[in-house]
């Protein structure tokens, strides 16, 4: 029957088959390994600014329309104005109903020249964060009031 040689063969065979299959099987990545990257958006951006949020009587109004690209980190924005002469128009970052931190000044006629109230600004990680959590606001200031007028923006997915 059989013989020590056969029984090494046939053990020794079984061994490298098994061997064989268990290598070539997939491994399954884990849930760690796999990152699947977040979407990149676009947001459409818009403020509507007016006394609400001032306390004052001014029939001053604004619109602030702009674009926010997650990819390139840039938000880009046009404003405009009606009814009001404004001195400062700053570009805020901050929690409702505080002064909150410049991020950028927009116009002021302290400059030499128009500043345009139109431009772009690249965004660091932080601003980001405030920006996309709805934190920015834009604060028209005049010679008789500070603030005039002011609005926080909104973000809208395109």
């Amino acid at each position: 029957m059989w013989d020590y040689t056969t029984k090494g063969f046939i053990s020794k065979t079984i061994a490298v088959l098994m061997f064989v299959t268990l290598a070539s099987c997939k491994k399954e990545e884990s849930a760690e390994q796999v990152r699947i990257k977040a979407p990149v958006r676009t947001y459409q951006v818009t403020a509507r600014i007016d006394k609400k949020g001032t306390n004052s009587s001014s029939t001053g109004t604004a619109v602030l329309k702009g674009v926010y690209d997650e990819e390139t980190k840039i938000f880009s924005y046009a404003l405009e104005y009606k009814d009001i002469s404004p001195v400062l128009i700053t570009l805020r970052s901050g929690a409702k109903g505080t002064t909150g931190t410049v991020v950028k000044e927009l116009f002021s006629t302290s400059k030499s020249g128009d500043v345009p109230l139109d431009g772009k600004l690249t965004l660091s990680p932080l601003q980001e964060r405030t920006l996309l959590k709805g934190q920015w606001f834009v604060v028209l200031y005049n010679t008789l009031m500070a603030p005039e007028i002011s609005g926080y923006l909104t973000l809208k997915q395109q």
